[in-house]
């Protein structure tokens, strides 16, 4: 069965499925598609003609009420098939399906769960394609596990399964998610080696794919910010920030996309095309490029304050005035919360207020984002600054709640120790103690 052929048979059974949980909850087409996809899309996904992407199934499943999971088609039991004569054909479509059901679970926070699942696939049973998808989920898995030694070993033999078939779209993922291990691993040397070499596959691939490359000069940013490059590591966020005004709009990705869709169907790579058509019918939620955006220019902010407190008041100013920023309220959030900070660094407090409560206006109505947590944690600084320890107390919770909800745990072990210190200087022990342990709990999902 051909990719396109499994997509469709897959496709038609999610659509019953969904069709069936919204009619169920008396949702109409409409109301289960606003505000992040249009109702053709909920339509063509009813009757079979696409298959939603992995994320795009997350949120249809969460407004109904379900799990991901529930969604996809039943697989037969074990006893229904003990006379029933499996072709070939039918055993791909079945790993095919266990692959993506791993692969949301992974998503969703499973890790150990996909482990389970993995290892009940009989992986000398698997084409070639199959065994290096498996020791991609494989090796993310290990690594959302904290089993980095494991992940590491899986995702070298990725790699070179990669190379020798010449499967670039996994190559350049795998190494994304080694990288990522590695610097888990506090090994950033090698995590720096690993997002080069996939930025260099790409160059050289000539594989257009800006949204996947502005993430990888955002992780090599933060990786000179660790080992203290704060030259190369401003470089890198200026590089990914660039990126992102190239795709301001979601449409502009979107038709990235389907040209990428389009040139891998002429060239007969069918499981390449369905990716990179399922990548544009997500980005029709432009939420999605925004937060993105505002996670760049926050880290960015932030390696302008620890390299160079001077030189920072002067990056922010400038920026501040940049039209793209004027018209970007998450971006433009991102720029007068840093100006907070530094007020509140050189003491002085009215103008700390003055920006912060500017960025709140900002990024009030605008949901979870790493910006609105910056924006409240900013917030409990300068309240302890003034002496209002309770309302100081609120918007520490507050925020370091919503970098929780963001599965931030770099951020979240990072700001927990703040506040830990902080609680600890003004003789809270006994809450101290409850943050540092926050803190040491995210350390360990990052295998730290």
């Amino acid at each position: 069965m051909l990719p396109e052929q499994l997509s469709s048979k897959v496709g038609k059974s999610v659509g019953e499925k969904l069709r069936a949980a919204r009619t169920a909850q008396n949702y109409t087409q409409s109301q289960l598609a606003a505000p992040d996809f249009s109702v053709s899309y909920i339509s063509a996904i009813e009757r079979g003609q696409i298959h939603p992407s992995l994320r795009a199934l997350e949120i249809l499943a969460a407004r109904l009420g379900l799990s991901s999971t529930q969604l996809l088609p039943n697989r037969s039991q074990p006893e229904d098939r003990q006379h029933v004569s499996i072709s070939p054909f039918e055993h791909d479509d079945e790993i095919d399906l266990q692959l993506l059901e791993i692969h949301l679970l992974i998503n969703q926070g499973e890790a150990e769960q996909a482990i389970a699942q993995l290892g009940r696939i009989a992986v000398k049973r698997l084409k070639r394609p199959q065994q290096l998808q498996y020791r991609y989920l494989l090796g993310t898995a290990y690594l959302h596990s904290a089993r980095l030694h494991e992940s590491e070993v899986i995702l070298l033999e990725a790699v070179e399964l990669a190379k020798d078939a010449n499967e670039y779209y996994y190559y350049s993922r795998v190494l994304n998610v080694l990288g990522m291990t590695y610097a888990a691993m506090h090994n950033y040397s090698q995590a720096i080696l690993a997002h080069q070499r996939c930025l260099n596959l790409l160059a050289e691939i000539n594989l257009c794919d800006p949204l996947f490359e502005a993430q990888l000069y955002s992780h090599l940013g933060q990786h000179h910010m660790q080992l203290e490059h704060f030259k190369q590591a401003l470089e890198m966020f200026q590089q990914a920030t660039s990126l992102c005004l190239q795709f301001k709009e979601a449409q502009v990705l979107r038709t990235i996309y389907l040209d990428l869709s389009q040139r891998y169907l002429n060239e007969g790579q069918h499981t390449l095309a369905k990716i990179y058509l399922q990548k544009s019918i997500f980005l029709s939620d432009q939420a999605i490029i925004t937060r993105l955006r505002s996670d760049f220019h926050y880290y960015l902010g932030r390696i302008m304050l620890i390299s160079s407190r001077e030189r920072a008041h002067t990056y922010l100013d400038a920026t501040l005035k940049q039209q793209c920023i004027q018209n970007d309220p998450l971006a433009r959030a991102s720029v007068l919360i840093h100006y907070a900070e530094w007020n509140l660094i050189y003491g002085a407090l009215e103008d700390a207020i003055e920006y912060a409560g500017q960025a709140s206006d900002l990024t009030s109505s605008l949901g979870d984002t790493l910006i609105g947590a910056s924006v409240l944690l900013t917030w409990g600084h300068i309240r302890y600054a003034q002496q209002q320890y309770d309302q100081g107390d609120r918007h520490f919770v507050d925020g370091l709640a919503m970098l929780e909800r963001l599965g931030n745990a770099e951020e979240m072990a990072e700001q927990s120790a703040r506040y830990a210190q902080l609680l600890e200087k003004h003789g809270k022990e006994h809450e101290a103690f409850t943050y540092f342990r926050r803190a040491f709990q995210s350390r360990q999902k990052l295998g730290r």
